[in-house]
């Protein structure tokens, strides 16, 4: 065979050989498909990708006479590489936390605690979220008209040092539907870290509630203290 054609051939052959073994390979971070998790941020439970972070929650409003309000508070959470979930609330002025929740998809179940009231955790099986039975008979007497979903896709950009692919969707009620006279419009913004299974930024702007922003900074892939995934020592657990 001509050298040149050999060489060719082999070079084809390594490159599909090389796709070939990327497409086998399993993702970087498998995601548990059960159980059902509802953390903020935290899109779902993932094994092999530990990390921690500060979540920062800003909501702000101006009423009819001018006046602005906002607010703004924060989180912390923290998964490690078996998918527990530990999630810490503070309100405006804490400095600890006055609500932590650890969710636990190894052992199947959540704790939930409020450690400046009491040394009690409660514990919750883990599983999929329950249906809404009430559907069916809210349907049966709906007369407004339903409101219009318009969705688009935003350029990737770096967030945290990821790459974050955004969408933006529109929410508009018609008017009337609320007894509002004119249209309303929700826009939402959100990005998403689709290797990482997390959200790193949502936006919100309702004309009715102001804007929300919920934003990941201070990310951290790194295996947190495996202490935070366990229920202090001197607390009651008591099943729910």
């Amino acid at each position: 065979m001509n050298p040149l054609r050999l060489t060719l051939v082999c070079g084809l052959l390594s490159l599909a050989h090389g796709s070939a073994m990327a497409q086998m390979q399993p993702p970087a971070c498998p995601r548990l498909e059960k159980p059902f998790l509802r953390v903020p941020m935290v899109d779902d439970a993932r094994t092999g990708c530990p990390f921690s972070a500060v979540i920062q929650l800003t909501t702000s409003q101006t009423l009819a006479d001018g006046t602005h309000i906002q607010h703004n508070v924060k989180a912390l959470v923290y998964r490690d590489s078996l998918g527990r979930i530990r999630y810490e609330s503070y309100g405006p002025t804490d400095t600890a936390p006055s609500m932590i929740e650890i969710y636990d998809p190894v052992e199947g179940v959540s704790y939930f605690f409020l450690p400046q009231r009491a040394a009690i955790a409660y514990r919750h099986k883990l599983g999929q979220s329950a249906a809404n039975t009430t559907v069916g008979l809210q349907d049966q007497h709906k007369t407004a008209p339903e409101p219009r979903i318009t969705g688009e896709k935003l350029e990737p950009q770096q967030l945290e040092g990821l790459l974050a692919t955004g969408t933006r969707t529109a929410r508009t009620t018609p008017a009337g539907a609320e007894g509002n006279d004119r249209p309303l419009t929700e826009v939402r913004e959100t990005w998403r870290s689709a290797d990482m299974g997390i959200t790193l930024l949502e936006k919100t702007s309702d004309p009715q509630k102001g804007d929300s922003e919920r934003r990941v900074t201070n990310l951290e892939q790194t295996e947190p203290d495996p202490a935070l995934f366990h229920v202090p020592a001197d607390y009651a657990i008591e099943d729910q």
